[in-house]
């Protein structure tokens, strides 16, 4: 059995002024607003704190700074147990002797490549968004942020555009004069034969009659939420959209993540009924897996 990434009696983290709002208030909005899908209601949450009075934005912070004292006071007492960090995180035990460290993938000298318009607004607009909208998640803020670069008139747009354009002129230029170091290709990325040949488990040839595998309920979750992200950010990178779909599942709350632990389940039962079929099957086709 894995080590849990957090001591389980570890204290509580703090959290901010907006995360106690939104926990507070969720179960009323959701009641107020039936229907309202889940990120919905995270922007209907994400306006209203917006819109809050300064007054009672105060009694929010002073909430928040009450429970950042809680959570001080008792980690001040907290003791760790063995494999764990002061604030009870699991320590990294992954490096081992004689291991020695990866090889780049890729040379750190190559020119960063070209983005697209609506990164380089994202780029430039995060902080910005960030200080007018104190408390939003990341991917609450990814969220505001699309919706702010669909808002743009078409002259604002045809700025981020250009700025766009040039950004892959100075890309062409700069990997026009770059000379790849040994082992690496046009680009900077390191050839396959170069690539460390350190102790690998080789690939096995999967049956492809064998039963798929279960999913588990954060897979549910991105089935359904992924093609929003990408609609709500296009051109977004695969790094960022695990951030965001993380972010996001994090946020949910037991109920809202007991229907995609409801699938994982059934899809869990699924595979093991499927499992013991296909085993059987095995053992009649070939009756030596039957010897011990």
């Amino acid at each position: 059995m894995n080590k849990p990434n957090r001591d389980p009696g570890a204290p509580k983290r703090n959290m901010s002024a907006y995360l106690l709002y939104q926990n507070a208030m969720r179960e009323q909005f959701k009641a107020q607003n039936p229907g309202m899908t889940f990120g919905q209601l995270a922007k209907y949450t994400s306006a209203m704190y917006a819109e809050m009075h300064p007054a009672e934005k105060e009694a929010w912070a002073a909430r928040a700074e009450a429970d950042k004292q809680r959570y001080m006071l008792e980690l001040g007492t907290y003791l760790p147990p063995p494999g764990y960090d002061a604030k009870g995180d699991a320590l990294n035990m992954q490096g081992k002797v004689g291991r020695g460290k990866r090889k780049p993938e890729k040379d750190i000298n190559a020119p960063k490549a070209n983005i697209s318009a609506y990164l380089l607004y994202q780029n430039a607009m995060r902080d910005q968004f960030k200080r007018e909208n104190p408390g939003l998640t990341f991917g609450q803020l990814a969220k505001y942020t699309s919706h702010m670069y669909k808002n743009l008139t078409p002259e604002e747009r045809a700025l981020w555009n250009e700025n766009a354009a040039q950004d892959k002129i100075r890309y062409q230029t700069q990997i026009a004069q770059y000379v790849p170091p040994p082992g690496h290709d046009a680009k900077g990325n390191l050839v396959s034969e170069y690539r460390p040949t350190g102790k690998r488990h080789r690939k096995t040839q999967k049956d492809p009659n064998a039963p798929k595998r279960w999913r588990s309920s954060f897979v549910f979750f991105t089935f359904e939420f992924r093609p929003r992200v990408m609609q709500e950010n296009p051109g977004i990178r695969f790094v960022d959209m695990g951030n965001v779909l993380g972010e996001m599942w994090r946020s949910l709350n037991p109920e809202e993540k007991k229907r995609y632990e409801d699938q994982a389940a059934q899809d869990k039962l699924r595979f093991a009924h499927e499992m013991e079929a296909y085993r059987r099957d095995q053992a009649i086709q070939n009756p030596n897996l039957l010897k011990p």
